[in-house]
């Protein structure tokens, strides 16, 4: 088995055996991807010699070409089907590729020699270009096994050498000055040929290697990928239970359920109330980026009326803005205008820009919340009053773990995952979510989704009532 990898695979070991089959592989689809290039080089060089040399020399080549490539079609098919677990067949298919090559080399060597000899001069120019080009496209194209192109580039030698030799022994004594350049330029042509295999085959050979270093680092990053989404997700469920335990007793004690409590120790609970909060919003971004990277985040879509559902976010974020001494905003919503979305997805998009706009935002400021509708789009933005966003970290914003550099005007730490995980919601919605500076001062921040038509085929055009901030 070692001497048939060995054959296959010179110049690497042969404890590889899965480096050899890929080869012979590669030989196999290397060689059906050429079959039409090389009929219509074969058609061309064919017609030539018919019109120009010998019909029956042309007719006894056609046969000889027809019947290589019908074989080493076969073969081509057979080596795309080798596998590590058929030793039996892999030997087969090594030996039909070897006399494939070395069948196919001979009928070009027969084809150039035929030409040759019907040439009524001695300078062999036609023969030797097509020699030339088999041999070349042999050391373009058979790089895959190094045996099969030596046996090819061996035969197409032997042909380069055997047409002006033959004159040189005909001659005898008496051969001419171009006999003997015809010999020594079929040397160096042969040289030549043999040097641009060599560079393809070093060429081959550090693509192959480069291709699997490329593969092995990918299953390194996949192994690691798969690392962190099961720590994430261990260490998320892990905090999670005692957590909500934690955050239950404070929310109990800060709210008197254990009788009165001194200034000072309300006011140390309620920072590690916040804290408490905080932490769980991470334990949440972290599950929903876990979810999104292994394409298990659910998503539950229905037709919704956006302007109760702006209302309804609004409402619930309001304290937290007040909180930065910053007022939200809420410009009238016509309640005609529904998408279909996940309403608890699209309520968390909305809930993390309003929260990263009154961060960011001076106190006394507003964050305005507006709705714009066509036909056929609709548009949620999002517009604050502060310093804005450069434009020069416009390809970082949305990435995770990403948080703008200066962080004197954050009031409030975030994990820099909500914009990341609320692009990629949105991109399962079919929608948009990017960000435009204000003309003034500020950033706006903007989703668009896709309008649908709630009213049924009777209905009258209506545009339906206004719901008021």
């Amino acid at each position: 088995m070692s001497m048939i990898f060995r054959s296959a695979y010179i110049g690497q070991p042969a404890t590889d055996p899965e480096g050899a089959i890929a080869q012979v592989r590669d030989y196999g689809a290397r060689g059906l991807a050429l079959g039409r290039q090389r009929m219509l080089i074969f058609a061309a060089a064919l017609v030539l010699q018919a019109f120009y040399f010998s019909v029956v020399f042309a007719a006894i080549s056609t046969i000889l070409i027809v019947v290589a490539e019908i074989f080493d079609g076969r073969t081509f098919v057979q080596a795309r089907k080798v596998c590590a677990t058929d030793p039996q067949g892999l030997r087969q298919t090594l030996r039909r590729i070897h006399a494939g090559a070395l069948f196919g080399a001979c009928v070009i060597g027969f084809f150039a020699i035929t030409i040759a000899f019907s040439q009524a001069t001695t300078t062999y120019l036609m023969p030797m270009l097509f020699l030339i080009a088999a041999a070349v496209f042999a050391a373009t194209h058979n790089q895959q096994l190094v045996s099969v192109l030596a046996i090819r580039l061996a035969v197409y030698g032997v042909t380069f050498v055997a047409i002006p030799l033959a004159d040189l022994i005909r001659a005898g004594g008496g051969a001419s000055n171009e006999t003997w350049l015809n010999l020594f330029t079929s040397l160096f042509v042969l040289f030549f040929v043999v040097e641009c295999s060599v560079i393809g085959l070093r060429s081959y050979r550090t693509n192959k290697n480069q291709l699997n270093q490329l593969r092995v680092e990918n299953r390194r990053a996949n192994s690691a990928l798969v690392t962190k989404t099961e720590f994430f997700s261990t260490v998320s469920h892990e905090l999670r239970t005692p957590l909500t335990s934690i955050r239950a007793s404070l929310d109990m004690a800060l709210a008197g359920a254990f009788g009165p409590m001194p200034a000072k120790s309300s006011q140390v609970l309620s920072i590690a109330q916040r804290n408490a909060t905080r932490l769980s919003k991470l334990i949440d971004e972290l599950l929903d980026l876990q979810k999104i990277e292994v394409g298990m985040m659910q998503f539950d879509f229905c037709d919704v009326q956006l302007a109760g559902l702006i209302s309804d976010t609004v409402a619930d974020n309001r304290s937290f803005a007040e909180e930065l001494e910053v007022t939200v905003k809420m410009l009238p919503v016509d309640t005609n205008i529904f998408v279909h979305a996940d309403p608890m997805r699209l309520e968390q998009v909305i809930t993390n820009l309003l929260s990263n706009a009154a961060k960011f935002s001076d106190p006394g400021s507003v964050v305005t919340l507006g709705v714009v509708a066509t036909d056929t789009l609709v548009r949620i933005d999002v517009s604050d009053e502060g310093v804005g966003i450069d434009p020069a970290d416009h390809d970082r914003i949305f990435d995770s773990f990403s948080q703008l550099d200066n962080v004197d005007i954050r009031k409030v730490n975030g994990t820099g995952l909500g914009l990341n995980i609320s692009k990629r919601i949105i991109q399962a919605h079919d929608g948009t979510l990017d960000f435009e500076p204000n003309t003034d001062r500020g950033t706006t921040f903007f989703v668009e989704l896709a309008r649908i038509d709630k009213r049924g085929p009777n209905d009258p055009e209506t545009d339906g009532g206004i719901i008021l901030p």
